[in-house]
C-alpha cells in the first residue's frame, strides 16, 4: 500500500520523538532540525521529505509522575474490503453498524499478510475511516469526492521539550498532538487531519526562552520542492503553541487543520491570515463556461452574517454562500472565455475592515472539454437523422446536487455529510442557442433560451451513491412540459439549430413559465433537430409503423433544406458575400452540404470560441465551421488585401 504525498508514492515513514514523519535521513543532532529551501543548502546539506506537526528537539519523560504516560504511539488501519471482503466496493455500505466481514470476525486483528500487528483490519478501522471523510467533508472543499481505505496514526503523548526537567513536566509544559494520513485504495488522493491538543512549549530551550530551536509546524517536499506551513499566521510566528488554540475548522473542534498532501500541499479549512496574499482551494478548479456551475471554496475563516463575493477576473462577480465557517459555495456565471482566470475571494465590505483577498484560479473550459459535464452518451449518436435510438442513456453522480430549497443561515448545524442534502428533484431542460447582432453594443447577443423539460429524475441521495453514479435514460419522443407556445413550436424552434442539454433541481416556482435555471450540469453541444417533431401534433401517433418513421426523417429533411435555402437567400444577396467556403470567413450553407450534415450544418452561427469542438483532430475553432468531416475548402476571393472581395474570379 503506498500513500502518495507532495508528488511522491511512499510504502514506509521513520518516526521520531522530535515531532515529525520523514520519509530520507534527517540531521537532528544539533540543538536545531533545518528543512526547507530556506534554512538548508541542498544538495550539499540534505532536505528531506516530511510531515512535522511539531518539529523541535524533543524527549520523552521518564521521570514523570506514576499517573504520567508519554510516548509515540502509532497504528496503520486498513479496510477489510481489501483483504478478501466479498463485495466490489470498498465501502461498507450494507449495513449502518459497519461490521465486519465474516471472514475476520468482530476482534481486532491484523491484516492478512503483514508482518506486524500495529496493521489493523476490523470493523472499528472502518468506522473509524468513515468518520474521518465525514470530517473531511466539513472541513476541506472536494473532499466529498475522497474515498478513505487506509490511514496512518501516529500520537505524540505528553512529550517535553529536550532540556526540560521533572518541575517542568510538573508544571504542564508537555505536548500531545497526532497526525492522521489518509489515501485511498488507488493511491490518486491523500490528505493529512493534524490533532492538537495541548502545546506546553515554543522551543526546545531552557525554562521557556524560545531563543533556540524554535517549534515549528510543517509539510516540506524535500529536495528544496517546497515547504507549506500549517498555519502561515503572525500569531504562529510569534508562538507556536498558538495551534492548540485555534482550528482551521472552527466550527467542529479547536487545534485541528486539514491538508489534501498528495502532489502539492493544499490548505484545507480556513485561515485568519490578514497579510499578503493566501492560496485557497477551489472544487472543481476547472469549470464549463456555460455551466453557471457552483464551486466550494477554502478560505478565510466566514461568519454567516457577512457577504462573501468571488471576483473573476476581467469578469463577472460570483455570488457565495456560506455553508460553513470553512466552506463558502459561490455561484460562477457564464464565462465566454476559454483559459485560467485569477479569482479573488473576500468580503463585500472589503476595505472598510481592512481584509486581504485570498487569491485562487479556475480554468474555464468549453462544454466538450469539462470532466463534470453531463454525460449523454456517444455524442455523435445525436447529430443523425434520424437518431438511431430513440433513448439516450445519461448518468451523474447525485452529490453534485444538493436541495435548492434549505436555508443554509437557519440552518446552522446543517452538515455536507448528512444524505438529506442531496435529496431534489431533477429536471431535464433543453437550452436552445443562436446569436444576433446588436448594433448598440457593436458585437454579437449570444441568447440562451430554455425550450422545453423533457423529463424529471429523483436525485439518488443513498450511502452507496456517494462514488456511484446515477444512471437513467432519455426518451426523445417525449417532451414533459414546453416552454414554448405553439407559434414559437412551429416557426421560432427550427432559427435553434445547436443547444445543449442541462440538468438542474426543480424550484417550486417553475411550473409555466421558462425558468432562469439554476446552478447544474450541463452537456456538450448537440442537435436539436430530433426536437422538432417530438410530440408535434402532425407526428403525434398511438403507434409505430417504419412510415410513420420515415416521415420524420423527411420533415427534418424538408426543414434543414428551407433553414438553408432562407439562410441564402438573405445572405447570399449581400454584395461581400463569399461563394466559396471560406477557412476565415463565417460558416456559408450549401445545399448539398445541409443533406450531409443534417442537424450538423451551421453548429453555430459564427464558429465562436463557445462551442469549438475538439473532437476534430484537424481542423479546432473556427476553421471547423460544420463538424465534420464534409468542409469545403475553398479559395479566398481577392486577394484579401484591397476592397475587392466581391470578386470571386
Amino acid at each position: 500500500m503506498y500513500f502518495p504525498y507532495y508528488g511522491g508514492f511512499y510504502n514506509y515513514t521513520t518516526l521520531s520523538v522530535n515531532g515529525y514523519m520523514a520519509f530520507a535521513t534527517v540531521l537532528d543532532q544539533g540543538p536545531t532540525i533545518n528543512v526547507g529551501p530556506d534554512s538548508t543548502d541542498w544538495p550539499r546539506q540534505q532536505d528531506p521529505a516530511m510531515i512535522a506537526p511539531y518539529l523541535c528537539k524533543q524527549q520523552i519523560p521518564q521521570t514523570g509522575g506514576p499517573a504520567l504516560k508519554s510516548g509515540v504511539y502509532f497504528r496503520v488501519i486498513m479496510r477489510q474490503s481489501m483483504f478478501g471482503r466479498g463485495s466490489n466496493q470498498n465501502i461498507n455500505a450494507e449495513t449502518a453498524s459497519m461490521a465486519g466481514s465474516s471472514f475476520f470476525g468482530n476482534r481486532f486483528d491484523k491484516c492478512p499478510g503483514t508482518a506486524d500487528d500495529y496493521i489493523r483490519c476490523d470493523s472499528q478501522g472502518d468506522y473509524f475511516l468513515d468518520e474521518m471523510m465525514r470530517w473531511l467533508q466539513e472541513g476541506v472543499a472536494g473532499a466529498t469526492a475522497f474515498r478513505a481505505d487506509a490511514a496512518v496514526v501516529v500520537t505524540w503523548l505528553n512529550t517535553a521539550s529536550a532540556v526540560s526537567n521533572r518541575a517542568d513536566f510538573d508544571n504542564g509544559e508537555l505536548a500531545t498532538y497526532q497526525v492522521i494520513w489518509l489515501t485511498d485504495q488507488p493511491g490518486r488522493l491523500s490528505y493529512v487531519i493534524l490533532n492538537y491538543d495541548k502545546l506546553g512549549f515554543d522551543a526546545a530551550d531552557v525554562r521557556m526562552n524560545s531563543r533556540n530551536g524554535r517549534c515549528q509546524a510543517l509539510f516540506n517536499g524535500g529536495n528544496h520542492t517546497g515547504l507549506v506551513p500549517v498555519d502561515p499566521t503572525f500569531l504562529y510566528k510569534n508562538t507556536p503553541k498558538v495551534l492548540a488554540q485555534r482550528s482551521g475548522v472552527p466550527h467542529m473542534v479547536r487545534g485541528r487543520y486539514m491538508f489534501r498532501v498528495d502532489d502539492v500541499v493544499r490548505p484545507g479549512g480556513c485561515s485568519n491570515k490578514t497579510g499578503g496574499s493566501y492560496p485557497m482551494m477551489i472544487y472543481p478548479n476547472i469549470v464549463n463556461m456555460l455551466g453557471e456551475m457552483t464551486v466550494d471554496v477554502n478560505a478565510l475563516c466566514l461568519d454567516r452574517s457577512v457577504t462573501y463575493k468571488l471576483m473573476i477576473e476581467q469578469r463577472q462577480v460570483a455570488t457565495c454562500t456560506v455553508v460553513n465557517p470553512a466552506i463558502a459555495r459561490c455561484n460562477i456565471p457564464k464565462i465566454y472565455d476559454w483559459g485560467t482566470k485569477t479569482v479573488f475571494f473576500q468580503p463585500e465590505s472589503s476595505g472598510a475592515n481592512d481584509e486581504k483577498a485570498f487569491v485562487g484560479y479556475i480554468y474555464f473550459v468549453p462544454p466538450t472539454l469539462d470532466p463534470m459535464r453531463l454525460d449523454i452518451g456517444n455524442i455523435y449518436d445525436w447529430f443523425k437523422n434520424p437518431i438511431e435510438y430513440p433513448v439516450m442513456p445519461i448518468s451523474w453522480f447525485p452529490r453534485n446536487f444538493t436541495n435548492p430549497d434549505l436555508n443554509y443561515q437557519d440552518n446552522t448545524q446543517m452538515r455536507i455529510s448528512d444524505d438529506t442534502l442531496y435529496a431534489v428533484q431533477l429536471g431535464l431542460y433543453v437550452i436552445g442557442y443562436k446569436e444576433t447582432k446588436d448594433d448598440n453594443i457593436k458585437k454579437f447577443r449570444p441568447d440562451h433560451r430554455v425550450l422545453c423539460r423533457l423529463t424529471t429524475y429523483a436525485n439518488r441521495n443513498t450511502y452507496e451513491y456517494r462514488f456511484n453514479a446515477q444512471k437513467e435514460r432519455i426518451n426523445l419522443n417525449q417532451v414533459e412540459h414546453w416552454y414554448l407556445n405553439d407559434w414559437e413550436r412551429m416557426h421560432e424552434l427550427y432559427t435553434y439549430r445547436v443547444g445543449y442539454l442541462k440538468l438542474a433541481p426543480i424550484r417550486a416556482n417553475d411550473q409555466n413559465v421558462a425558468p432562469n435555471l439554476i446552478s447544474g450540469l450541463v452537456s456538450s453541444p448537440i442537435s436539436l433537430h430530433w426536437l422538432w417533431t417530438s410530440n408535434n401534433p402532425q407526428y403525434d401517433f398511438n403507434s409505430y409503423s417504419q412510415q410513420q418513421a420515415d416521415a420524420r426523417t423527411d420533415f427534418v429533411v424538408q426543414k434543414a433544406t428551407e433553414m438553408c435555402h432562407d439562410w441564402y437567400d438573405e445572405d447570399g444577396a449581400q454584395w461581400n458575400f463569399l461563394r466559396d467556403t471560406e477557412t476565415n470567413a463565417s460558416c456559408p450553407c450549401m445545399e448539398i452540404q445541409a443533406k450531409y450534415d443534417l442537424g450538423r450544418f451551421m453548429p453555430h452561427p459564427r464558429c465562436s470560441q463557445i462551442f469549438r469542438d475538439i473532437t476534430c483532430t484537424t481542423m479546432i475553432g473556427a476553421k471547423n465551421c460544420y463538424m465534420s468531416a464534409s468542409n469545403i475548402y475553398g479559395s479566398y476571393a481577392g486577394t484579401g488585401r484591397y476592397g475587392e472581395s466581391e470578386s470571386t474570379s
